[in-house]
């Protein structure tokens, strides 16, 4: 298995804690875990922070990215900024070089979102400046990634980015950038040399949805599928990264399965196959 393959840490059933996570990523013969915000990290706990990196320490599992689901289309956002800080404590404890977080809950639902975007466009710039400036102050770096439909596509993002007006890194998400009718060839061309860690995933779109599926800005909708059975172009956008001088870590995003599920490993021999 290739060693830049990076397990993202999805609460798989069967898999209940952080040990649980840690445990299958070594099992895998994988040395690199992106931690989320979930199990006995579902709030910043430092005290666990501290156990968990010890057991990974025990594995030899690092992790080089951790990710929190963050939402300020519903949560006060004073308040999501301070328990983001203790998130990048988190992170520094874990040994994580960056934090990622989301700014809207409901970044997928196009309609509501939409309606505010000029409104959650600005307090979402907040509320990056302030994590990024406290998370910088204890040396820890903040990525994000193209998500929904506010900081999304090539001139969203781009756009983002321009008024943050920090040295925030990019996360360069195989999938998500089709929501807006861009492409992940497209993205990567607009912002390769500030990606810092990378997301991978393949997508089939629908003209329908039959439950849970993402819609797209065009009408579609989009589920995740094995990688190499869907429509994203996965091993282009890896030679694009390479063309920029990537060399971080690739996590593979591939929601709903258990991990042990034939599909799941059989996106992980492809992607390994992929980065050669």
């Amino acid at each position: 298995m290739n060693k830049k393959i990076c397990v993202y840490s999805a609460p798989y059933p069967g898999l209940e804690s952080y040990c649980d996570m840690i445990d299958f990523t070594a099992g895998l013969g994988l040395g690199a875990l992106e931690g989320f915000c979930h199990f006995e990290l579902s709030a910043p706990d430092i005290e666990a922070a501290k156990r968990i990196r010890e057991y990974a320490d025990k594995k030899n599992v690092t992790c080089p990215c951790f990710s929190v689901f963050a939402d300020i289309y519903h949560d006060d956002p004073a308040e999501k900024t301070e328990w983001l800080c203790r998130f990048a404590d988190v992170a520094k404890i874990l040994g994580s070089p960056y934090l990622h977080h989301t700014v809207i809950g409901d970044c997928f639902d196009h309609p509501g979102v939409l309606a505010k975007k000029e409104e959650l466009f600005e307090l979402g710039i907040k509320l990056v400046r302030d994590v990024t400036d406290y998370a910088a102050s204890i040396g820890i770096g903040t990525v994000y990634e193209d998500q929904g439909f506010v900081f999304n596509g090539v001139e969203g993002f781009g756009r983002f980015l321009g008024e943050v007006d920090r040295p925030v890194g990019v996360v360069a998400d195989t999938g998500n950038v089709s929501q807006t009718g861009d492409t992940i060839a497209d993205f990567v061309t607009a912002f390769g040399s500030r990606v810092k860690h990378a997301h991978v995933k393949d997508w089939a779109f629908f003209p329908s949805d039959p439950g849970g599926y993402l819609p797209t800005l065009d009408g579609r909708f989009a589920c995740d599928v094995e990688l190499g059975k869907g429509e994203i172009d996965v091993a282009g956008a890896v030679a694009l990264l390479k063309s920029f001088g990537y060399d971080g870590y690739y996590a593979l995003e591939f929601s709903g399965k258990t991990p042990s599920d034939p599909a799941y490993r059989a996106s992980l021999e492809k992607l390994s196959g992929i980065l050669g």
